[in-house]
């Protein structure tokens, strides 16, 4: 595991570990929830547009409610796309986000909304320039069915995230729909 990957994972896990005390003084409840799903997307350094080649996304986060309505959460996010056009044409490369991300999320009923941070790379292929951390900006909605401890339902999510290498300033957006299954605690 490289450097930055051991600083994300122990920033992640202290988030975590920091979950339980930030929600005591509520009917707090703690949550861990599994996405999957496809992601389409746009990295600017490829000179192509929206690229409608989509590839497996993921995560894992783990919430803890703070209000009725209100949670706070701390994930791991794989977010990943094809590219077909600009300079990936001929090559066709997979552009791969690994981020750690803070949120916060509002829910009503069978709704759910969520906004957060993101700090992590995102890489066009396997080869060229190491990518450098950066920060980005999620958001995510859908719906959510409750049976049981489970909440099984559909989103859908927006992503902007640093893609810097050391001689470029670059950005990716993802737009992706996907599949949740949470398991409540508490």
């Amino acid at each position: 595991m490289t450097g930055r990957w051991c600083r994300a994972s122990l920033a992640l896990a202290l988030v975590a570990a920091g979950l339980p005390v930030a929600g005591r003084a509520a009917a707090a409840q703690t949550s861990v929830e599994v996405r999957s799903g496809l992601a389409v997307g746009n990295h600017t350094s490829t000179a192509a547009g929206l690229e409608w080649a989509p590839d497996l996304s993921y995560e894992i986060r783990i919430a803890r409610r703070l209000r009725p309505h209100i949670a706070i959460s701390a994930a791991y996010v794989r977010t990943a796309f094809g590219c077909r056009e600009g300079f990936c044409r001929g090559s066709e490369p997979t552009v791969t986000g690994n981020h750690a991300a803070l949120g916060a999320e509002l829910s009503r009923r069978w709704l759910w909304g969520r906004v957060g941070v993101l700090y992590g790379t995102m890489r066009v292929g396997t080869e060229g320039e190491s990518p450098r951390a950066g920060a980005g900006l999620e958001a995510a909605a859908g719906l959510r069915l409750r049976v049981g401890r489970l909440r099984i339902g559909p989103g859908l999510s927006w992503r902007r995230m640093s893609a810097d290498t050391p001689s470029s300033t670059d950005h990716a957006v993802a737009l992706g729909i996907d599949l949740g299954v949470a398991l409540e605690f508490d």
